[in-house]
C-alpha cells in the first residue's frame, strides 16, 4: 500500500477525529477500556493466587463479572439522568475504593464472603466508558453520516483492547506480583473516568434532548431495542462459544497452543472489517449492510462444520469475524439513530451487558454442547447464532418498511 493509499484509508478516522473535543475523550476513554479489558483475567489471576484453588478464585472472579454486567445499565442511566460531570467523579471514587479494597481482600486472602461483597461493589461501580463515549459522539455528530465511523473507531478500540489488555494483565502478574494487573487496570479506568469528567466541551446535557425519531415513533424503537438486545446475546454467545469450540478443536488436534492462534484469527477478521467499514461513504440501507455481515458470520461458522484444514479452518474464522465487526457497529449506529436521547448512554451499557451475559451463557449451554460433540458441536451452534442474525436483519427490515424510511 503507498503512503497516498493509506492516507485515503485513514482520511475518515482523521477527519472525525478533529471534531472538536473528539480526539481528547476518544484517546481518555480507550485508556480506560484498556484497564477493563485487563479486569477479568487480572481478578481471576489475583484470586487464584491468594486462595490457591480455582474454586473461590472463580467465584469472586464471577461476582465480578456478573455485578459489572449488571450494574452497567444502571451507570448509564444515572449519567442519562444527571450528566457525566455529575456522574463520573463519586463513581469513580467508589470504584477506586472498591478496587483497592478487593485487592487487599485478595492479597490477604480474606474470607470469601466479604470478598465476594468488595468484588460485587467493585464490578457494579466500573464506569462505562465505552457507553460514555458513544453518547459523546452521538452528541457531537448526531445527523451526521460520520457517526458511522465514529462507532467503527470505538469498534476497533475495543478489538485491540481486548486483545492487548488480557496479554497486559498476564505480563504484569508474571513479572511483577499478583495484584499487579488489577492494580494497573484500576489505575487507568479511575483516571480515565476522572480525566474524562474534566472534558466539559462534547459532554451530551443531562437528560438531553428527545430524539425526532423515538418521539415520532414511541411504540417501534422498542421492537428495534428488542431485536438489538438479542443481536448482542447472540454475539456474546458466539465469542464465547468460539473459544470453547477452537479449544477442543486445538486439543483433539493435539496442538493446544494453536486455540490462541485460531480466536485471534477471528478478532484480526472483525479488526480488518472493522476498520474497512468506517473508511466507506455507504449508501446502501442498513439493514442489508446486517444481513451480509450475518450471511458471512453463518457461511464461515457453516464452513467450520465441514472443513478439515488448518488454513481452511483459519480462513473460515476470519470470514466470520468479517461479519461480526460490522454487526457491532451497526448495532451502535442504529441504537444513536433511533433511541431517545434521554435514554442514549444507558442503552449502549445494556448492549455492552447483554454481550457479557451471552459471553456467561455460553460457558454453561455451549460447554455442554463442546464436552458432548467435541468441537464439531460447538460449531454447529455458531451456524445457529449467525441464522439467528440473519433472522434479525429481516426485523430491522420490517421495522424499516413499517416506518416507511430507510434505517
Amino acid at each position: 500500500m503507498t503512503m497516498r493509499e493509506r492516507r485515503c484509508a485513514l482520511g475518515p478516522y482523521v477527519r472525525v477525529l478533529r471534531t472538536p473535543g473528539a480526539a481528547a475523550f476518544f484517546t481518555t476513554t480507550v485508556a480506560g477500556r484498556f484497564g477493563v479489558s485487563m479486569y477479568g483475567l487480572s481478578v481471576l489471576l489475583a484470586a487464584v493466587a491468594g486462595y490457591g484453588d480455582y474454586v473461590r478464585a472463580g467465584v469472586v472472579a464471577g461476582t465480578f463479572a456478573a455485578s459489572e454486567a449488571v450494574g452497567g445499565p444502571v451507570v448509564g442511566r444515572l449519567a442519562d439522568r444527571v450528566g457525566q460531570r455529575r456522574m463520573l467523579p463519586p463513581v469513580a471514587v467508589v470504584h477506586l475504593a472498591a478496587l483497592v479494597g478487593l485487592i487487599v481482600a485478595l492479597h490477604r486472602p480474606a474470607p470469601v464472603l466479604a470478598t465476594v461483597v468488595v468484588a460485587a461493589v467493585a464490578g457494579l461501580s466500573v464506569p462505562q466508558l465505552g457507553a460514555l463515549a458513544a453518547a459523546r459522539w452521538s452528541h457531537l455528530l448526531h445527523g451526521d453520516p460520520r457517526i458511522e465511523t465514529a462507532f467503527s473507531l470505538e469498534s476497533l478500540a475495543d478489538d485491540v483492547a481486548f486483545i492487548v489488555g488480557p496479554l497486559a494483565a498476564s505480563a504484569a502478574v508474571a513479572t511483577v506480583a499478583a495484584p499487579a494487573g488489577a492494580s494497573i487496570a484500576c489505575a487507568l479506568v479511575a483516571g480515565s473516568a476522572l480525566a474524562l469528567a474534566l472534558q466539559r466541551d462534547s459532554m451530551p446535557p443531562p437528560g438531553g434532548a428527545r430524539a425526532g425519531a423515538a418521539a415520532a415513533a414511541p411504540r417501534r424503537v422498542p421492537r428495534l431495542v428488542v431485536s438489538l438486545s438479542l443481536a448482542n446475546v447472540l454475539l456474546g454467545l458466539l465469542f464465547g462459544t468460539t473459544q470453547l469450540a477452537v479449544t477442543a478443536l486445538a486439543s483433539a488436534e493435539g496442538t493446544v497452543g494453536l486455540a490462541g492462534v485460531y480466536y485471534l484469527t477471528m478478532s484480526a477478521g472483525s479488526l480488518a472489517a472493522s476498520a474497512a467499514y468506517g473508511a466507506i461513504r455507504w449508501r446502501i440501507a442498513p439493514w442489508r449492510r446486517f444481513l451480509g455481515a450475518a450471511l458471512l458470520v453463518t457461511a464461515g461458522a457453516a464452513g467450520l462444520t465441514t472443513l478439515q484444514h488448518l488454513v481452511a479452518e483459519l480462513a473460515a474464522l476470519f470470514v466470520v469475524g468479517l461479519g461480526v465487526g460490522p454487526i457491532i457497529i451497526l448495532t451502535g449506529t442504529l441504537v444513536e439513530r433511533h433511541v431517545d436521547r434521554s435514554l442514549l448512554t444507558q442503552t449502549f451499557a445494556l448492549m455492552s451487558a447483554l454481550s457479557a451475559a451471552g459471553i456467561a451463557l455460553a460457558g454453561l449451554a455451549a460447554g455442554a454442547v463442546v464436552q458432548a460433540h467435541g468441537a464439531l458441536g460447538g460449531f454447529l451452534l455458531l451456524t445457529a447464532y449467525g441464522a439467528g442474525l440473519l433472522a434479525i436483519a429481516v426485523a430491522v427490515r420490517s421495522i424499516a418498511e413499517a416506518q416507511g424510511a430507510r434505517t
